[in-house]
């Protein structure tokens, strides 16, 4: 065993520098010493902003000297230089997995989560029921998968669910909306995307697309100053037991009770933040100038109203009591709201490297009978589907003298063919129908194609 001439630990005798304390192992004495700084998640008066993500910070004191003996081959230099990083780095994750508040590492991931411009999740919902016999042996096998897809910046969406029996694949559909359309895709169900103008579903949509691009790029500029370590003790006070950290995962219990005491609380100590409510105004003023700039791009927004409001927040006295009003309504409205019928939910944070959340499940009991369980994976980038106009078929046209009935004919026929080919499925569709799975699915489509205008 080498011991290590720094703190004595005994190092296995191919090691060239030591594992507890990274002193390089050789007979001459090396004056390698290598500190982990991380970041303290918001201090006070650290100018922490609501728009920025803390990134905590691995850097070498200013007096560090790591000084490596040239080896004779290349291959081993890189071995040492890598095993050094690995090191350093492993020292640095346990550092931020073991000394982060549970609170806090939730906050700070929702805000990394927050400035995500692209992000796709894939949401997984299972059914516990625990009633009538015969519906409880087909809800309990139903799953239901839902991936979102989202652009923030261009106001892409779209929505692809995947139905699930047995943890076999029934159906899969998909919706969405971009610039021009919006649009559905039944994938198997029909060769052909259906689609509508945007401005058809949405009236002046790319209208309302470009002021809200504007007021987006406003907001990103928006920095609120204020004494984290209040509201964080707040937090921390309110929360207690009900959040912990388990691994890379932090587990919180709400119910009624604690997030009624939770927003209350917040709110108070925000009614007498005087260091919030003047980092409130200026960002304020700051925001509405950045908007009034783009005055001449603007298609709904009335600069008039901008510059009545630019008013309030330029008078010091006059904004401090709008605030003031704000948050005593907030306050009332809190004081009406039936927090009894928010059910309890446990939920539960999933984190990747970099404090990033990459998944959040939460499992919730609407009565004595039923209990939902979610699990949701959250991804950044996001893809859409992409059609050709020329060989799809606009609902508008197909609603006023279309093929209508060719197409829910060939509906129905995928749907039965896709229905089939899950035996589970089929029988338990016969069992509670008392009919065969083709004339229970006709039936079912019949019925929704008296809904269509």
């Amino acid at each position: 065993m080498k011991k290590c001439p720094n703190c004595n630990f005994e190092n296995r005798d191919e090691a060239f520098f030591c594992t507890k304390c990274g002193t390089k192992l050789q007979e001459q004495s090396s004056d390698t010493n290598v500190n982990v700084g991380q970041q303290t998640y918001m201090p006070e008066n650290s100018g922490y902003t609501v728009n920025q993500v803390i990134e905590p910070s691995v850097q070498p004191s200013s007096g560090v000297n790591i000084s490596i003996e040239k080896p004779k081959k290349k291959s081993k230099a890189l071995i040492y230089v890598l095993g050094l990083a690995a090191v350093i780095a492993i020292v640095f994750l346990v550092m931020n997995i073991s000394f982060a508040k549970p609170a806090e590492k939730v906050i700070l991931g929702l805000v990394k989560l927050s400035k995500m411009d692209k992000c796709t999740t894939t949401t997984t919902v299972d059914i516990n029921y625990d009633g009538d016999e015969e519906a409880a042996d087909l809800l309990n096998k139903l799953t239901v998968k839902l991936e979102t897809a989202a652009d923030v910046n261009e106001l892409f969406a779209q929505l692809n669910l995947d139905l699930l029996y047995s943890n076999k694949p029934v159906v899969q559909v998909a919706a969405g909306l971009n610039n021009q359309d919006f649009y559905i895709d039944l994938k198997d169900l029909h060769k052909k995307v259906f689609y509508q103008d945007v401005e058809d579903v949405i009236p002046d949509y790319p209208d309302f697309a470009n002021d809200y691009k504007i007021i987006k790029k406003a907001m990103d500029g928006i920095s609120l100053k204020f004494d984290t370590k209040k509201y964080m003790k707040i937090v921390n006070k309110v929360l207690d037991d009900n959040i912990k950290k388990s691994g890379n995962k932090v587990i919180l219990t709400l119910d009624s009770e604690i997030m009624s005491e939770l927003f209350t609380a917040l709110l108070e100590e925000a009614e007498d933040d005087n260091k919030l409510m003047e980092s409130v105004r200026k960002n304020g003023i700051d925001f509405i100038n950045r908007i009034i700039k783009e005055k001449k791009k603007l298609k709904t927004i009335d600069v008039d109203d901008l510059e009545e409001t630019l008013e309030i927040f330029e008078d010091k006295d006059e904004f401090e009591e709008y605030y003031q009003d704000a948050i005593s309504n907030a306050l009332a409205r809190l004081d009406y709201m039936d927090f009894d019928e928010i059910p309890e939910l446990e939920l539960i944070f999933r984190f990747g490297s970099g404090n990033t959340i990459k998944g959040i499940d939460f499992t919730t009991e609407i009565n004595d009978e039923l209990e939902i369980f979610v699990k949701a994976d959250i991804k950044s980038g996001a893809s859409f589907t992409k059609f050709n106009r020329k060989d799809s078929i606009e609902i508008k046209k197909l609603m006023t003298g279309g093929d209508i009935e060719d197409v829910v004919e060939e509906i129905t026929d995928n749907l039965i063919k896709a229905v089939k080919k899950n035996k589970d499925l089929t029988k338990k569709i016969e069992d509670l129908t008392g009919q065969d799975v083709e004339d229970a699915i006709e039936m079912l489509m019949y019925g929704a194609s008296n809904f269509i205008p």
